[in-house]
């Protein structure tokens, strides 16, 4: 009898942890959507500026973006958007032509206030590297062309001016942006790239847009050389695509 009541209270003790456990999930998963529907109705206004002013990059691991976009049928990455804390959080899902989500990488807030020593590689590059596909071509943005773009951004938020309409399309805030994963499959060729880091800045139509750069381990932009060449910025990319307008994947072909 008394062996029976032992295993009872273990039966009950397990089933109750297994509860414990599925709702810290269920609570896990929650959080990151209220944090994409606080976005959408977020207050872009002083305390916002002064909080995101202090980020310099959102960082992704390299070796969890090579297990993302190694999954069979990923074919684009979608950088989601969402808010806490007054401050932009951007977490990467990756998607099929239809936009079926399969697997996400959480970023890293990676707030130094050496801006400067950061982007100081952008700096000394003016021209972009031709690369071996249309698709990497397209997206493939000049190092300095980056660098002004997000020093506009930088500005945009010292004065606090028109956050809602530069983050926005027709007056419908952009929830992600979305890129061929082919391109995040390219960067991570550099094995001594440690984070893909993602910059925001301004793009020519003056609309918040990001731009992807490979960092070392020590965060700082990673500089390549070529033969004949003096050694500039690392490549950088453009994630040109937000929702809204453009929808899921398939929309933008």
């Amino acid at each position: 009898m008394k062996r029976t009541s032992l295993l009872g209270v273990a039966l009950i003790a397990l089933l109750m942890f297994s509860c414990q456990k599925e709702n810290s999930q269920e609570n896990s998963s929650s959080v990151s959507k209220v944090e994409q529907e606080n976005w959408q109705t977020a207050k872009l206004d002083a305390k916002f500026a002064a909080s995101q002013k202090q980020v310099t990059a959102y960082l992704f691991p390299t070796d969890a973006m090579s297990k993302l976009v190694e999954i069979p049928n990923v074919e684009y990455v979608q950088f989601v958007l969402g808010y806490s804390d007054n401050t932009l959080q951007i977490k990467v899902i990756g998607v099929d032509k239809t936009g079926k989500e399969f697997a996400s990488v959480d970023s890293e807030i990676l707030k130094d206030a050496s801006d400067t020593d950061k982007l100081s590689a952008l700096k000394t590059s003016s021209g972009k590297t031709s690369k071996g596909t249309v698709l990497l071509n397209e997206h493939l943005i000049s190092p300095d062309v980056a660098l002004d773009a997000i020093n506009t951004w930088q500005k945009k938020l010292s004065a606090v001016s028109d956050l809602d309409e530069i983050l926005s399309y027709e007056g419908a805030r952009f929830k992600h942006y979305t890129l061929e994963a082919a391109i995040v499959a390219d960067m991570l060729q550099n094995k001594n790239t440690t984070n893909i880091g993602l910059f925001l800045g301004l793009n020519p139509v003056g609309k918040v847009t990001t731009y992807l750069i490979g960092l070392d381990k020590n965060n700082s932009i990673k500089k390549t050389s070529f033969a004949g060449k003096t050694a500039g910025a690392s490549d950088v990319y453009d994630g040109s695509r937000p929702c809204p307008p453009y929808g899921d994947p398939a929309e933008t072909e």
